[in-house]
């Protein structure tokens, strides 16, 4: 082959690639995966300390099940947190935010009661997940009289109210583009202890 076939040739091979359809890159490649649908993760707030009286931060029982909260949600891209205004709703998502730097949005408990609470939780999960470019998971730190009450207000179907007990449980909503919300019920950390009655909880409890 001659230097000026040679040539010729390079001259081709740059032509070619300058004429590459502008955007093709890997990831809209066919078969590529695709961004995972960003899930919805609502639990209790952890164990409670008895003081302050007026706004409880956590037990020594409660710090550890913060750290059981990262621990379960490690394989996840939370970029969101919603929590009330009381400090333990904070304080179990404490060891993920400080993980992640996840943002933060504060739903008060007003005198108003837990129903608008709720509906304003949904509210803002619902802007925070159609956010332009947003496809992270979202975490919702709520109360045992609010935590069931989210979940259908985000499309889920109507669990009983959670037990003084119940610290463990953690319902996952995973939105589809039809409208439909599949919901999974588990547990993480300790297990809770036996609690025989349910009773309704005033809000914040």
């Amino acid at each position: 082959m001659t230097r000026w076939t040679l040539l010729r040739l390079a001259g081709l091979l740059v032509l070619a690639a300058c004429l590459r359809p502008p955007g093709r890159t890997a990831a809209a490649l066919p078969n590529m995966p695709q961004a995972a649908t960003p899930a919805i993760y609502v639990v209790r707030h952890a164990e409670k300390a008895p003081t302050p009286v007026d706004d409880q931060a956590l037990s020594a029982e409660g710090l550890t099940r913060a750290a059981a909260l990262d621990a379960a949600l490690r394989q996840v891209r939370v970029t969101d947190v919603v929590v009330s205004h009381l400090q333990r709703t904070r304080l179990t998502a404490s060891v993920l935010i400080a993980r992640t730097g996840a943002r933060v949005h504060v739903v008060p408990i007003t005198a108003a009661g837990a129903a608008p609470h709720i509906t304003a939780v949904a509210d803002t999960v619902r802007a925070i997940l159609e956010r332009p470019g947003g496809r992270g998971s979202v975490l919702v730190v709520g109360h045992s009289n609010t935590v069931t009450q989210i979940v259908q207000a985000l499309g889920g179907p109507r669990f009983a109210p959670l037990c003084d007990a119940q610290y463990s449980q953690i319902f996952t909503l995973r939105p589809a583009t039809d409208g439909v919300v599949s919901v999974e019920r588990g547990t993480y950390g300790a297990a809770d202890a036996a609690d025989a009655s349910c009773a309704a909880m005033a809000p914040g409890r």
